[in-house]
C-alpha cells in the first residue's frame, strides 16, 4: 500500500501536477498554505480591482492627453496570469483615447533570459501578442542613468521605460529573501534597470543593509525610493493560489497598493507546519521553470522554527526545471559578478549545516546541479529511486513534511 499526493508541477507546462508516492508506513503531512484552495477571482473581481484604485485616481484619468504608455509585465518565471488582467486595463486607456500602437509592453526580465514568442503567447494571450509592440527588457544596452539612490545605488533604467509618459506595472506578490515580496517598485528594480543597478541591489545584504522573507525590509525602501525617481504612475499587484492564479489583485498607488497585497498575501501563505520532521519535502513550484531559481527552496526554513526538522535530518527540493540550469547573467553564469556556489553561501551554512540535501528533478544533470550546489547533493531524477534512498537512511518509517509550493510562508 502507498499513500498519493498530488504537487504543482512545471510551471506553464504540462503535467500541471505531480504525483508523489509515499510507503503507507511513513508518517507524511502535506502541509498547504492557508490560500491553497482559495478559488481564483472572478473577471468582475479583477475588474473592480482596477476601477477602484488605492491612493491614486482611475488609470482612465492619468491617461488622459498621454502620448506614450508603458506596462511591464513579469516574466516567466513567475506565473502571474497576467493575460487574464490586460483586458481590463486596454479598457482604462481606451476610455483616454490611447490607441494601442500607442502602448508597449516591456518584459521585466531583470538579468533572465529573453522571452520568444511561445511564452509571450503564454503570458500575455495570442491577440496581445499580434497587436501591441513587445520588448524584452536589456541590462546592458539602451540604459538611461538617473543618478543614485539614496544609498548610493546607481540608477541606470530601461530608455523605453524612461520616456513613456504614463507608467503601468503588472506582477506578482510573492516571498523574496531580499525585498519581502514581489510587486510593487520590485518589477522597476530589478526588472527593468541595468546591471550595476542589479548588482548594487542584489549585494546589498551583504553591504550590511536589511533583507527579509515576507516582510517590509531597507532592500525594498531603496527599491521604491528609486521608484521615486523614475516613476511608477498604477501598479497593479496580483496575489496567487497554490496553483499560481490570482487569489486577489490590488492596484493603485505603487506603495499603497502594495502594502494592501503584502497584508492579504501574508495571510494567504502563510502556513501551519509539523515540527520534528526527519525528512521535509520542499517543492519549487511555482518558481521551477530553472534549476537557477532553486535557491528559494531555502525559503521556508529561513522563516520557521529549528524545530521543523532534526538536526540531522534531510531536505529533499524538487523542481521540474524543464528549461534546465535556465540563464541569470548577475547570479548564475560562471563568471557572472555574483555567481557563487550555494555551497558557500551564509544558507548555507545557517540552515543546512549536518543535513543531508537531496534534489529531485527529471531534467537536469549531475553537471547541472554542481554548477549551483556543492557535490554533497545527491541528485534523483527519479521518484522511486528517490524514496527507495530515504527508507534505506531511515530503518524505522519516518516522519516527513510536504511543502507543495516555493511562496508559503511560516505560520
Amino acid at each position: 500500500m502507498v499513500k498519493i499526493f498530488k504537487v504543482p508541477w512545471a510551471a506553464w507546462r504540462e503535467p500541471e501536477y505531480l504525483e508523489l508516492k509515499f510507503p503507507d508506513s511513513w508518517d507524511v503531512s502535506v502541509c498547504s498554505m492557508t490560500g491553497a484552495e482559495a478559488p481564483q477571482i472572478s473577471d468582475n473581481e479583477i475588474k473592480e480591482s482596477i476601477l477602484n484604485p488605492i491612493g491614486t485616481p482611475k488609470l482612465s484619468e492619468l491617461a488622459k492627453g498621454k502620448e506614450k504608455v508603458v506596462i511591464v509585465v513579469d516574466d516567466m518565471t513567475r506565473t502571474t496570469p497576467v493575460y487574464k488582467v490586460l483586458p481590463f486595463v486596454f479598457e482604462e486607456l481606451e476610455k483616454a483615447n490611447v490607441a494601442k500602437d500607442q502602448i508597449i509592453i516591456l518584459l521585466a526580465l531583470g538579468a533572465h533570459k529573453p522571452m520568444n514568442r511561445h511564452d509571450c503567447i503564454l503570458k500575455l494571450g495570442r491577440e496581445v501578442v499580434d497587436t501591441i509592440c513587445i520588448e524584452n527588457h536589456h541590462p546592458y544596452e539602451n540604459l538611461t542613468n538617473l543618478g543614485e539612490s539614496k544609498i548610493g545605488t546607481p540608477i541606470d533604467v530601461n530608455s523605453t521605460y524612461v520616456s513613456a509618459d504614463l507608467k503601468i506595472s503588472l506582477g506578482g506578490v510573492i516571498p523574496h529573501p531580499l525585498a519581502g515580496f514581489g510587486g510593487g517598485a520590485k518589477i522597476v528594480l530589478p526588472g527593468v534597470c541595468g546591471i550595476r543597478t542589479l548588482e548594487a541591489n542584489h549585494s546589498a545584504g551583504m553591504r550590511g543593509i536589511g533583507a527579509g522573507i515576507g516582510r517590509m525590509t531597507e532592500i525594498r525602501k531603496d527599491i521604491e525610493d528609486i521608484a521615486d525617481k523614475v516613476g511608477l504612475d498604477f501598479s497593479i499587484n496580483a496575489i496567487l493560489t497554490e496553483r499560481g492564479d490570482i487569489a486577489a489583485l490590488t492596484a493603485g498607488h505603487f506603495r499603497d497598493a502594495h502594502r494592501k497585497a503584502m497584508e492579504i498575501a501574508k495571510e494567504n501563505y502563510s502556513t501551519d507546519y509539523t515540527l520534528e520532521n526527519q525528512i521535509c519535502f520542499f517543492n519549487l513550484f511555482p518558481e521551477d521553470s530553472e534549476l537557477n531559481q532553486s535557491v528559494k527552496g531555502f525559503n521556508f526554513l529561513m522563516t520557521a522554527s529549528n524545530k521543523i526538522l532534526d538536526r540531522k535530518g534531510t531536505i529533499v527540493l524538487m523542481s521540474s526545471s524543464y528549461e534546465g540550469r535556465g540563464y541569470h547573467s548577475l547570479v548564475a553564469e560562471t563568471g557572472a559578478k555574483l555567481y557563487n556556489n550555494l555551497g558557500e553561501s551564509i544558507i548555507w551554512k545557517a540552515f543546512v549545516k549536518r543535513k543531508q540535501v537531496y534534489f529531485f528533478s527529471p531534467n537536469i544533470s549531475l553537471s547541472d546541479l554542481y554548477h549551483f550546489f556543492p557535490k554533497s547533493v545527491k541528485l534523483f531524477q527519479d521518484w522511486d529511486s528517490l524514496i527507495k534512498q530515504l527508507s534505506d537512511d531511515y530503518s524505522d518509517p519516518p516522519k516527513a513534511a510536504v511543502f507543495p509550493c516555493s511562496i508559503q510562508l511560516a505560520g
